[in-house]
């Protein structure tokens, strides 16, 4: 029974030992399959690829490759005239601080407003829109400068005809001045009717010629009777009637040129009055546009009187155009079109914000630390550019404390030509206090921009035939004279490029234009 039993087991484990080497050869299968699913399409890529030598591995960037690192030869070097410096730690007075506000320089702000009353035809500017002095705001139409333009282009007319009247007179009296002389000296009548016959005379010709006739035909009978009464042909009667006939035309000759050369004289005076009242007329009507707000060039006016023919008939006699007074932008705009407007009525407002004032109070316990403020300089900050500083020019200090806010108002002016800085604005005020402090400083020609963030260049060693020069970002603070303050990125003894920073710059840029291209 044993036997039996021994004999089984032996033959129960006969088969499991022979499985074992199909079990192994399962498991190394397997294990192949797993490879070749990892490890094939890595192979296939490779064997893909175009052929040649086997791909090094990826360098560690070297210092070529460094963004901010540029490199020179020594030509270049030369040229550029590069120089280095140390930054060096200075006495500097304290720096304080007070909060302000940017407002509008009250000296170049104006209310725009209606001289005249109207109705608004156009409105040409829009808020915000910079203008020039005399360009065009708004055109109203005004009955009141209608009339008053009506008035002077009737005043013209009148001015022309002033002049021809003074004109002519002026000329009469030249005439009569020039043929008394001749009708003194006794030249004949018909050589006189001819030498002025195409010369002015007025009613003067036909008065002297016939006064001047008259005594010449009385002259002539004269000596006819004195010739008839020398061969006794006639008595001494006639001769005594010629003779006294004669004299009696003579001076009604000399009468008739007295008055006549008064007359001449005086219608000459008066034409010239005349003239000078329509002149004035002129004026007076030129200067009440003026003061409606039309500006009328008054030497025009009178110059070129003639012009008020063709105005008449082409003039647009209401539009009443008001004009830009200075250079400036509309920082406010109530003018709409067929709106009234009133003098009282505020139509725009403009301003020149090419300089902008900075306000602050500056509180009783700060007073003693800037004892020198007055009539001087300080420098100035807006939240909206942290990192920009404004020279500004103080222009008062209050001379008494406001009981209220125990503080003393302080007033500047700083200049704003690329308008930046907004009326309205949040500002701080920077002046030197009465202590100093060391602070690192470097010139300011070794600060540059670049992609809006401060730097400086610093030597990074010297290779064969080229000098290295890396940039490093810093952070600044207040400009003192030709030096800027250093925060942070430096440290005292760090050589810094002060001379050539700016081609260093150019060369950074060109640089890294190649690297994107």
């Amino acid at each position: 029974m044993s036997s039996i039993s021994a004999s089984g087991a032996r033959a129960s484990r006969r088969p499991s030992s022979g499985l074992v080497p199909w079990g192994a050869a399962a498991v190394l299968l397997a294990v192949l399959i797993l490879h070749l699913t990892i490890e094939l399409p890595g192979h296939l890529r490779t064997i893909g690829a175009a052929p040649g030598p086997a791909a090094a591995p990826s360098p560690e960037p070297t210092p070529e490759a460094h963004p901010g690192l540029v490199r020179l030869t020594d030509a270049k070097l030369k040229a550029a005239g590069v120089g280095t410096v140390e930054a060096e730690a200075l006495e500097l007075p304290t720096e304080l601080g007070v909060a302000g506000r940017i407002e509008v320089d009250a000296d170049r702000r104006v209310e725009v407003r209606s001289r005249a009353a109207g109705i608004v035809r156009e409105v040409h500017v829009s808020l915000g829109a910079t203008v020039k002095k005399g360009d065009p705001l708004v055109t109203l139409d005004s009955p009141d400068v209608g009339t008053a333009r009506l008035n002077l282009r009737a005043r013209q007319r009148e001015l022309i005809t002033a002049r021809v009247e003074a004109d002519w007179k002026s000329k009469v009296a030249e005439t009569v001045a020039k043929i008394i002389p001749e009708i003194t000296k006794g030249v004949e009548p018909a050589v006189l009717e001819k030498e002025f016959a195409d010369q002015p005379l007025g009613s003067y010709r036909g008065l002297l010629i016939q006064a001047y006739t008259n005594f010449d035909i009385a002259s002539h009978d004269e000596e006819k009777a004195e010739l008839l009464r020398g061969k006794q042909i006639l008595g001494e009667h006639p001769a005594v009637v010629a003779r006294h006939t004669r004299e009696g035309l003579q001076a009604q000759l000399y009468a008739t040129v007295e008055q006549a050369r008064f007359d001449a004289d005086q219608q000459r005076r008066l034409a010239d009055q005349a003239l000078k009242l329509a002149e004035s007329a002129v004026v007076d009507a030129g200067q009440r546009l003026r003061i409606l707000g039309v500006d009328e060039d008054i030497k025009r006016l009178l110059d070129r009187a003639e012009e008020a023919e063709t105005a008449a008939r082409e003039e647009d006699v209401t539009a009443y155009r008001i004009v830009a007074p200075f250079d400036g932008t509309i920082i406010t705009k109530s003018a709409v079109p067929s709106q009234r407007a009133d003098p009282i009525d505020l139509l725009f407002v403009l301003a020149d914000l090419d300089d902008v004032w900075v306000t602050a109070n500056i509180p009783e316990s700060d007073l003693a630390k800037i004892p020198g403020i007055a009539g001087g300089s300080v420098r100035v900050t807006a939240t909206a550019y942290p990192g920009r500083v404004f020279e500004a020019e103080i222009l008062s200090v209050g001379a008494i404390l406001d009981p209220t806010t125990r503080t003393v108002p302080l007033l500047a002016r700083t200049g704003n030509g690329d308008r930046v800085l907004r009326p309205g604005m949040f500002a701080r005020i920077l002046f030197d206090g009465p202590t100093s402090a060391p602070a690192l400083t470097i010139p300011a020609s070794a600060l540059v921009e670049v992609e809006g963030k401060p730097g400086v260049f610093r030597p990074e060693g010297d290779a064969e035939g080229e000098a290295a020069f890396a940039l490093h970002s810093i952070e600044v603070g207040r400009s003192v004279g030709d030096r800027v303050v250093v925060e942070s990125g430096l440290a005292p003894g760090d050589r810094v490029v002060a001379q050539g920073a700016f081609v260093l710059k150019s060369e950074l840029i060109l640089q890294n234009q190649g690297d994107d291209d």
